[in-house]
């Protein structure tokens, strides 16, 4: 039997996890098939399970996949721009947003994904305290309330804005309720709305 090239199983894998990606977000989880995800990456049902046992493992690595992207946004920045940049890309993405609230409801069925879930979502806690608490120390956010706080809030603020996208807000409406949401959130005064957001979010 041919040796399998580590590098071309690595590219193998990634070529899956972004066709179940965009099958999942086409069709949506449960009328997805692992022949679906098969035929899009073009090749046979069995070579797709000699790499991902079920479509419910592929569903735990897409949804890790999007977590960690959530967390590179917070990571690699020494300013409030990921905060701008992570809204523009929800308007661009509502349909990963409408897929990331059908993986947090499948956690009522599935202890697996509850899990995966739990993690991804600690995970999200945890960046985005470490950013407030180095924004903080830059003098970017009020650092009269917890970082953990903070962060907590920040996440309840992301998803009533993705949901209020799926939905079908006004886009306009939708702007401005992440803006003073997060001006209330991260400005000790609430009256200054010059102080440091409006510079990342008048546009």
């Amino acid at each position: 039997m041919p040796k399998v090239i580590p590098e071309y199983k690595d590219l193998a894998k990634k070529r899956i996890i972004d066709a179940a990606y965009k099958i999942f977000y086409r069709k949506g989880y449960h009328s997805s098939t692992m022949n679906d995800v098969a035929k899009e990456v073009g090749v046979s049902k069995g070579s797709l399970y000699s790499y991902f046992k079920s479509k419910e493992e592929l569903l735990q690595i897409t949804n890790q996949s999007s977590s960690d992207s959530f967390n590179d946004y917070f990571y690699s920045e020494n300013s409030l721009e990921p905060l701008k940049e992570i809204y523009n890309d929800m308007l661009k993405s509502i349909g990963s947003l409408h897929l990331d609230f059908q993986i947090t409801a499948l956690s009522y069925q599935n202890n697996k994904i509850q899990r995966v879930n739990r993690d991804s979502y600690k995970k999200k806690l945890d960046t985005l305290k470490f950013f407030v608490e180095n924004q903080q120390k830059k003098g970017n956010i009020r650092d009269d309330v917890p970082a953990g706080n903070i962060a907590q809030l920040l996440i309840g603020v992301y998803t009533d804005i993705a949901m209020q996208l799926i939905i079908g807000i006004d886009k306009t409406q939708v702007h401005e309720s992440w803006k003073n949401s997060l001006s209330t959130i991260l400005e000790e005064n609430h009256k200054d709305q010059q102080k440091t957001l409006n510079k990342y979010f008048s546009n």
